[in-house]
């Protein structure tokens, strides 16, 4: 069961649709060079940030190996530059997925 209060962040961060797609391009764009695309690699960050940024939680959300999650971690770093264990990135690539989930990206291009 959600609050209302809950889902107020939604509209605030859809009402300048340009500047929320500009941030999911400009965070979650490099992802798209990873070999089978952005969406497995979408939804490490989507499992890993629900999860409480727990990586054996978020690996058992997607069924992988605690280590097949880090190494997607990894990755995510390598490609975008920003480490989602830092809270300093984690907070720019937390609202770029909620943006692209929001903007149906990578599936809709804008």
């Amino acid at each position: 069961m959600l609050r209302a209060a809950d889902l107020l962040v939604y509209p605030v961060l859809t009402r300048d649709r340009q500047a929320m797609a500009d941030l999911v391009l400009s965070a979650l764009g490099p992802l798209r060079q990873a070999r089978g695309g952005a969406e497995p690699l979408l939804d490490t960050l989507t499992a890993y940030f629900d999860s409480g940024c727990v990586a054996a939680e978020a690996a058992r959300r997607l069924s992988l190996s605690v280590r097949a999650l880090t190494y997607r971690l990894d990755r995510i770093h390598t490609l975008t530059g920003a480490n989602p264990a830092d809270p300093v990135h984690r907070y720019t690539l937390q609202t770029a997925v909620i943006g692209a989930r929001l903007l149906d990206w990578p599936e809709k291009d804008f």
